[in-house]
């Protein structure tokens, strides 16, 4: 989003503000501005913004788990949560829609700070399937994470 000063007398000086909604973004980013003159040596001048996003609360290797095999053999799928702020996060409730087809297991590796989240295929009838788990947190900046399911479980031959 742009926010500029619109007129500008000649020999002037104006503002430009340049804001980036961060809010779905992770890792490093570049954009690039163009600001538009009627002065003839600068019709066109690029600003650029460079940086680098952090979420409060991160999963790796990210926030989806694929449950793939035979029936009673489906190998368990697991993520790490990482909380990169200064303070301790709780995780306070997980919850899933696929009661039915999935267990997890919630261990604390660094208090407040990294966990790891197994999940393991239960299912008891074939086929594919997909649903959600969430992960409720203490921290206003990241209060609920969603972790994709992703199941294919096949008939033993």
């Amino acid at each position: 989003m742009a926010h500029y000063d619109r007129v500008i007398p000649p020999g002037g000086k104006g503002k430009v503000t340049l804001k980036i909604d961060t809010e779905k973004m992770d890792g490093d980013f570049e954009k690039k501005a163009l600001v538009w003159s009627n002065d003839r040596e600068n019709v066109a001048v690029p600003l650029y913004l460079k940086g680098e996003v952090k979420p409060a609360i991160s999963m790796e290797p990210g926030g989806y788990i694929p449950l793939q095999g035979v029936k009673g053999k489906v190998p368990p799928g697991e993520i790490q949560i990482l909380n990169n702020l200064p303070g301790p996060v709780k995780i306070t409730s997980i919850e899933s829609n696929l009661p039915d087809r999935i267990r997890w297991h919630l261990e604390e590796i660094k208090p407040g700070y990294a966990y790891r989240l197994k999940v393991e295929d239960i299912s008891e009838q074939l086929g594919d399937y997909t649903g959600h788990i969430t992960v409720r947190t203490d921290n206003p900046k990241k209060p609920e994470l969603t972790i994709i399911i992703n199941g294919q479980v096949e008939k033993d031959i």
